[in-house]
């Protein structure tokens, strides 16, 4: 049954004085962050061939003609010089001939083969963006890009569950960890789109099957009893993930879980971001008070269902690397907003 007006003025006013008090909460757990993967390798990425052409260019030999050489002597050091730089940069005995051709030609002459080499590797430059397929998104990218949705969803640092917030939080995770992401494409925006329709979707499947899950733990006709309790509801929200089940985790849970009780339509997604803004405002944005508005909720879902003595909630469980690296880069991008 659902709850009449008067419940529902009551259950703020529980919360709203659960986030105003003044009792002690226990410090957060620090987590070591000295077993992240550093950012980088620090190697050096220059490669053999680059070293190799750079002690060629050292060797070639530099002839510089006397200030009283002939016309005939100074062609003739242009010629041994080509064949010094054909020798060294292992030309092609036709390429050989080009060069000394090349060498032998007057300055004009050199210009116009020069400029004419341009075009022609313009044109080949041009035929190969030509024949580059379209980009589309690979089923390995779609993967991960799932996954990420799913991280951001189960975040206990987001505050917008839908709209372009968690959109905007996907993709720059994306950009930062790249995950199969291709480089630079995020500047193309006609491929960009297309990473970022992924992502949009892959958020709408995310939040469509966890309004299914909140619905399959309340079922019609069952007792407040036989209803699914917390820590097995949040153990199917993390299953297909690389994260664990927490208490803050659980506690947004029952707060979702409370609001599809109130909104279980098209709205819901809609009326839960409406409650966040609405705790956020009620404990002047103070963290500790937020998180006593979570407690409270958690507290009122385990009474209501399902049997709490069959279970203990994980107090001990710490985040897992992957997925504080995606509450971390969620809390940067609040920080710059």
């Amino acid at each position: 049954m659902s709850p009449s007006p008067e419940d529902l003025d009551d259950y703020d006013a529980r919360m709203a004085a659960a986030m105003a008090a003044e009792s002690p909460v226990a410090p957060s757990r620090k987590r070591k962050r000295s077993d992240l993967p550093p950012s980088s390798d620090g190697f050096d990425q220059s490669s053999d061939n680059d070293r190799e052409d750079e002690d060629d260019d050292q060797l070639l030999p530099v002839i510089i003609p006397s200030a009283g050489a002939s016309s005939g002597s100074s062609d003739g050091n242009i010629l041994v010089l080509a064949r010094h730089c054909a020798t060294h940069k292992r030309l092609k005995p036709s390429q050989t001939t080009e060069l000394e051709a090349f060498a032998a030609d007057s300055v004009a002459a050199r210009q116009v083969k020069l400029y004419a080499i341009s075009l022609s590797i313009e044109a080949k430059l041009d035929s190969i963006v030509a024949a580059t397929p379209e980009f589309s998104v690979s089923p390995s990218l779609d993967k991960n890009i799932r996954q990420l949705a799913y991280g951001v969803m189960i975040s206990i640092k987001i505050s917008s569950y839908k709209g372009s917030i968690a959109t905007a939080h996907l993709l720059n995770i994306l950009k930062k960890q790249r995950l199969g992401l291709p480089n630079g494409i995020e500047f193309i925006a006609s491929d960009w789109a297309r990473v970022k329709s992924r992502a949009e979707y892959q958020l709408t499947q995310c939040r469509a099957t966890f309004k299914k899950w909140l619905k399959a733990s309340m079922p019609s006709k069952a007792s407040s009893a036989e209803h699914t309790d917390i820590f097995a509801l949040g153990q199917r929200f993390v299953k297909d993930t690389q994260t664990v089940l927490t208490v803050e985790l659980c506690a947004r849970i029952a707060v979702m879980r409370q609001r599809y009780i109130l909104f279980p339509g098209d709205d819901f997604w809609d009326e839960l971001d409406k409650r966040l803004v609405w705790m956020r405002k009620q404990a002047n944005h103070d963290a500790a008070k937020i998180a006593r508005g979570f407690k409270l909720a958690l507290a009122e879902d385990r009474e209501k269902h399902g049997n709490s003595a069959d279970y203990h909630l994980p107090d001990d469980a710490v985040v897992d690397k992957w997925q504080l690296s995606v509450d971390d880069s969620i809390l940067a991008d609040s920080a710059t907003v």
